[in-house]
């Protein structure tokens, strides 16, 4: 029995597939976590007109356009998590015939929050690609990121993941497509190409406080970002080399062979912390993704979030073994919590609005651009 796309929990995987029949989509995905442990979700999801018109033609299940209707929308938090409620919903029409929904969700315990994974390189994504939100205070120093008194926020699948197998003598990687099949990718990739113009994909979590740090890297990291994104990917990104990532033969051909987890999209993806011109993909599960210390997002827990996990609690800041129990330190929210009054007193500039007219001058008197 057809399960229809509107109320399947792999929504997101069977529409992108549908990229590789014609048109583009865009699906912006933001959680900002709030003081209080909840958070509010903005989620903008937008089918272009090609998308929409070969939705239409196909008929059934594949129509599109009623996927950014209410009604549509209120059947798919039921797939998000207990606790999610809409807070405001609208249809609108974007550029060259494009149309898009901007929905508000709120849910009041972060824990309970689910969406579709970001992690496209695991063997079994295509069954297994839906994650919960996990967020859980440190009592102890992990060994690589997160310090004791710190909040971890990290994305668990519903079910343990199926890494794809490591390649060695033993086991070595299964023949790739033979020269006919490559020809026929390689006359495809121009119209792949064309049809992955506007896409975009991205996947943000906000945190109330800086973030510390994560275990798989973060972009603007010194300069007290609270902003870390778990897939930023679309047709303007670079390769490795400076390129369009579309105009890259290896990296399209493995797109359209559905290899998320290829050695070329490895490379491709590498240093993106340092480089915002890749795309950020995190790749776990295949054999090329290089080590990395953690899942978890770490910051510093607010008022209420320390009373509801560390009041009356101890700490063991030892990174490796555990320290005897007289070397555990009593939590105390002046030396680990997140003050925003505090904060501001630090730079009492933040806050202030930016000069405008005269008044806004570069350091050598001429006007600021």
């Amino acid at each position: 029995m057809t399960r229809p796309i509107a109320t399947s929990c792999a929504w997101l995987a069977a529409m992108a597939a549908l990229l590789l029949l014609g048109g583009c989509l865009q699906l912006d995905l933001h959680v900002l976590l709030e003081p209080g442990g909840g958070a509010t979700v903005t989620e903008r999801l937008q089918f272009s007109r090609r998308l929409l018109d070969l939705g239409g033609s196909a008929g059934g299940d594949l129509q599109l356009a009623p996927l950014l209707e209410k009604a549509a929308i209120l059947d798919r938090m039921k797939q998000m998590g207990r606790g999610v409620t809409l807070v405001s919903h609208e249809v609108r029409d974007a550029e060259k015939g494009a149309r898009e929904s901007a929905a508000v969700f709120h849910v009041d315990d972060l824990n309970e929050l689910r969406y579709v994974s970001p992690f496209l390189a695991f063997a079994d994504y295509a069954k297994n690609n839906v994650v919960r939100f996990q967020m859980v205070p440190l009592l102890k120093s992990r060994n690589y990121v997160g310090t004791a008194g710190e909040m971890a926020v990290s994305l668990k699948l519903l079910k343990p993941p199926q890494n794809q197998p490591q390649r060695d003598e033993n086991n070595p990687a299964t023949p790739g497509p033979t020269p006919r099949q490559l020809q026929i990718y390689r006359e495809l990739q121009p119209v792949f190409k064309d049809m992955m113009q506007g896409f975009s994909l991205k996947l943000t979590f906000e945190s109330y406080a800086p973030l510390t740090g994560t275990g798989f890297g973060l972009r603007d990291h010194r300069a007290g970002t609270h902003v870390v994104d778990l897939i930023d990917v679309s047709d303007q990104d670079l390769d490795a080399l400076g390129s369009s990532v579309l105009d890259n033969e290896e990296v399209m051909l493995d797109l359209l062979q559905g290899d998320y987890g290829s050695q070329d999209i490895v490379k491709t993806v590498g240093g993106f912390q340092d480089n915002k011109t890749v795309p950020l993909l995190l790749t776990w599960g295949s054999p090329y993704c290089p080590w990395h210390p953690g899942d978890e997002i770490v910051f510093a827990p607010s008022r209420q979030l320390f009373d509801r996990y560390f009041a009356g609690k101890k700490l063991d800041y030892s990174r490796w073994a555990p320290n005897p129990p007289d070397k555990h330190v009593e939590a105390k929210f002046e030396k680990i919590g997140w003050d925003p009054d505090r904060n501001r007193k630090k730079d009492p500039d933040k806050d202030k609005p930016a000069p405008s007219g005269d008044s806004a001058k570069a350091p050598n008197g001429t006007a600021a651009p």
